[in-house]
Formats: C-alpha cells, structure tokens, sequence
C-alpha cells in the first residue's frame, strides 16, 4: 500500500479504524471495503494492530502536576508580566489562547490524552450501530423482513442468528414494529428490530456477551446528533438509535423492557 500522505483513500481508512469518521464517512469506508480486497485486507491488518497495541502496551498517565499546568495554560487570562510594553502585550495577547490549545495538543500526542479525553467505552459498537441506522433511514427498504407481526419475526430470525431474540410488540404504546433486519457489529450478526414513532424510525439491535461496563439501567448518549440508549441483562446487551428526542426514547425503552419481562416470565410458566 502507498504511503497515507499520497493516498487519501488511506487517510480514510485509517480515521475510519481509529473511529474518527460520521456515520456518512463510514458508510463510504465500508463501500469502499466491499469493493476492494486488497483494501479490506489493509484494513484488518490495522485493526489487529491497533488491538495489538492497546493490549500489550500500557497508556502513558500524565501526572497530577502536568495536568494541573497545562490546565493553567490554557486558562491564562493575558495578564501582562510586570515591566512589560504595552506594545509587547498587545502583540502578544491574541496569541496567547491559540499558544495553550498548542500546548494541549502536544501533551495529547505524547500520550496523554486518556486524562483530558477519555475514549469512551463501546464506542465501536455505538459506531457501528449508527451506520446501520443511518443506512436504514437512507435506504427504500430499512428492514429485511417487513412485517408488524412479532411472531413472524422472531422465527425469520432463529434461522439466521445464534441464540433466542427478543421480538415484542409495542403498538399499544404507540411504536408499532415495523420489521427487523440483520446488522453486523465488528463481524458479529446481531439482530436490530425496527420500530416506528410517526415519521420516525428506532433501531433496537441485542448484542450477545454484554461488556463489563454496560449497565443494567438505560444509559442516554448522543453521536452524530442521533439518541443513543443502551442496557444489558445477565446474556445480552441492547443497543437503541433513534431521531427521536431523548424524552421519547426513554419511554420507548421503557416500554421495551415491561413487555420483554412480562414475554420472560410468561414462558418460564409451566
């Protein structure tokens, strides 16, 4: 492969490993991909590489005190040193705030940057999960089965995915399904159920081995100016896309999870 600074097709593809790129930059990356083995194949190269990296080599910590002054840096007030010019201080105020944000970015790249920005966890899956969301929304065609019947959903999906899903139906809250769709999460299928709120669509994909930091409670977040929501249970996990407002995917989870209780205990009865 050529070298990133000839080749912006590389400088793509390495922000794309990096999670750098929107929702649109990475479904252009994953096209790319698929049109391109060689490409593909440099792509796996770096993931493994960067996988390799953060599981052998410790990230650097800053410590306290050079935190404290890169932090008092980039606070400085432009408050002019005892004996100085008036000419001098005016000369150099308007560059004192760009010369912090310079600081800052030199002690991000010597390693740094897990204290001022950390990565925040999951944030693969969450990447992932937007694409698809953004490709269902831009597609004619956002789900692979169309159909509001949960019972025939979650027998199309037995056949294709690993492990039970959870399919409910939540018309009578006002977010009738509208069918459901194989998305794939790193090179996990994982069944994502479509929902409808009026124009609106919500994307609900189950995750199997939930990670260790995802909490059995909602959690909100937003990327790329969708709502994001995400919870798991002892098996899986579940990940939550929508336009909606905030308010309203919180009452869509809600309700996702009174109904997908009530269809556990019901077949736990004898």
């Amino acid at each position: 492969m050529n070298d990133t600074r000839d080749n912006p097709t590389l400088l793509l593809l390495h922000a794309a490993v990096d999670g750098e790129l929107d929702a649109i930059g990475t479904m252009e990356v994953e096209a790319k991909l698929a049109a391109d083995r060689e490409l593909a194949s440099e792509y796996d190269r770096l993931v493994a590489l960067r996988d390799a990296i953060r599981a052998r080599i410790p990230r650097e910590v800053a410590s306290d005190s050079l935190r404290a002054r890169v932090i008092s840096m980039a606070r400085a007030d432009g408050t002019p040193r005892p004996g100085a010019s008036r000419r001098l201080t005016q000369i150099i105020s308007p560059y004192r705030s760009l010369a912090a944000s310079l600081m800052v970015g030199v002690v991000l790249g010597a390693g740094a940057y897990g204290v001022f920005v950390p990565a925040p966890a999951g944030d693969d899956v969450q990447q992932a999960i937007v694409a698809g969301f953004v490709r269902g929304r831009l597609s004619d065609q956002p789900v692979d089965i169309v159909t509001s019947d949960r019972h025939t959903v979650k027998p199309w999906f037995a056949g294709k995915i690993s492990g039970p899903t959870t399919v409910v139906d939540l018309a009578a809250d006002g977010f009738p399904l509208v069918g459901g769709r194989i998305d794939v999460v790193g090179k996990t299928p994982v069944p994502t159920l479509v929902y409808r709120r009026r124009e609106h669509q919500i994307a609900l994909s189950e995750l199997p081995a939930p990670p260790r930091n995802v909490a059995s409670e909602p959690t909100h977040q937003s990327r790329d100016g969708f709502s994001l929501m995400r919870w798991a249970d002892n098996s899986h996990s579940y990940e939550v896309v929508s336009d909606l407002p905030p308010a309203e995917l919180s009452t869509f989870c809600a309700a996702f999870r009174r109904a997908a209780t009530a269809e556990l205990e019901d077949n736990a009865k004898p």
